[in-house]
């Protein structure tokens, strides 16, 4: 049995659909643009003092897994259906290890435990081994729930509903604004394993998967 992995180029067609198509490439941004998302969330929940009033862990976890919903979960499941494994940043790694490892622990997670597990994660951002596409010092984020007074928030009135396509204008813009000098040309290209899976679509259609 063959388990060699091959490199996707970046403009590989992964998914199709009626209104357009998502390649390796943007699956790979999508998830470095979550990842730069919680990193800004987690610098700005390190100097907060609002992370001790009451109702703040129970609001941070709700909003957690909207952030998840919205901007990860989405791209990982396209790289399961067609069998690829998508490129996955450190802090995006490590904080979805917390949310499931609670998840399966228990079905009603200490949400204080959440918390203390997220801030207490290592942050990297100055230091000379930095990952260069930890950009969280962007000026505008869509949603910066983070920066609420979650304690005290209308948290229903926060999760707003978007799509794939909602999420990808969103990582095009924010790599528009990139300054000059990351490299955004080295972002890394996902892995396929074994045979492409095909959804309703032929392999001569040069696509993983096709939705209708």
């Amino acid at each position: 049995m063959n388990n060699a992995a091959t490199l996707v180029p970046s403009d590989q067609i992964i998914v199709a659909y009626s209104d357009g198509e998502i390649t390796a490439g943007q699956i790979s941004r999508a998830l470095f643009y979550a990842n730069s998302r919680l990193l800004a969330m987690r610098l700005y929940v390190d100097k907060s003092f609002a992370t001790a009033m009451p109702g703040y862990a129970e609001n941070f976890y709700t909003l957690m897994q909207w952030e998840m919903e919205t901007f990860v979960t989405p791209f990982i499941n396209i790289s399961f259906l067609t069998r690829c494994s998508a490129t996955i940043p450190k802090l995006l790694h490590d904080v979805i290890a917390i949310l499931v490892v609670n998840k399966l622990v228990d079905r009603k997670p200490d949400v204080n435990e959440v918390l203390m597990d997220i801030k207490a994660l290592p942050l990297s951002v100055n230091s000379a081994t930095s990952d260069e596409y930890d950009i969280a010092r962007m000026s505008d984020y869509f949603n910066a729930w983070w920066k609420e007074n979650l304690g005290s928030c209308r948290v229903p009135d926060m999760l707003p509903k978007s799509s794939v396509q909602d999420v990808m204008e969103l990582v095009e813009g924010h790599f528009s604004e990139l300054p000059d000098h990351v490299e955004t040309d080295l972002l890394p290209y996902m892995l396929t394993h074994g045979p492409r899976a095909v959804g309703n679509s032929a392999e001569k259609d040069d696509k993983l998967f096709t939705f209708k």
